[in-house]
């Protein structure tokens, strides 16, 4: 039974809201460029410039998102055709990447997915930080509490033959 999902489920409108917004900012800097008679070579540069880090941008976080659940041994990545059980061993930790709530979990092992996973934890990050970096928290104590259970193997040693 999954006990909390970590990741915003409104992931689509926050996908869709930041395409659109950085549209419209290329769009301004196309119209800026139509509107003079002559541009110079400096404005074709911060197109190409704006365009690049657009894609890079978007393309590396935006679309890298995922829906995140977890419960007390697995966590889930969930997606419209499938879902992906990581286990609590293969994560390393969990980090903050961006001011917006956007976390990354770094993987041990690459499990189909990259060493990378991101997830948008709410789309009201700024103002809801405590109550979502506390559920953050709750999550990482659960890596470590299931990570100090598998590595207390005993050490056990054959018994000595002496005489």
């Amino acid at each position: 039974m999954r006990t909390k999902i970590l990741s915003t489920g409104r992931l689509n409108v926050y996908k869709i809201v930041n395409l659109i917004i950085w549209l419209l900012f290329l769009a301004v800097i196309i119209f800026n460029l139509l509107r003079t008679e002559d541009p110079s070579l400096i404005e074709y540069y911060w197109f190409i410039y704006w365009g690049v880090l657009f894609v890079l941008s978007y393309v590396r976080r935006t679309l890298k998102l995922r829906n995140i659940e977890y419960d007390d041994d697995n966590i889930y990545i969930v997606d419209k055709a499938q879902e992906v059980v990581i286990p609590f061993i293969s994560v390393k930790k969990i980090k903050l990447q961006s001011l917006d709530g956007v976390h990354s979990i770094f993987l041990s092992e690459h499990l189909g997915l990259g060493k990378e996973i991101w997830f948008k934890s709410s789309l009201w990050y700024p103002f809801n930080f405590k109550k979502v970096d506390d559920e953050v928290y709750r999550l990482q104590l659960k890596i470590e509490k299931v990570k100090s259970k598998h590595y207390e193997n005993p050490i056990t040693s054959l018994p000595s033959q002496t005489g």
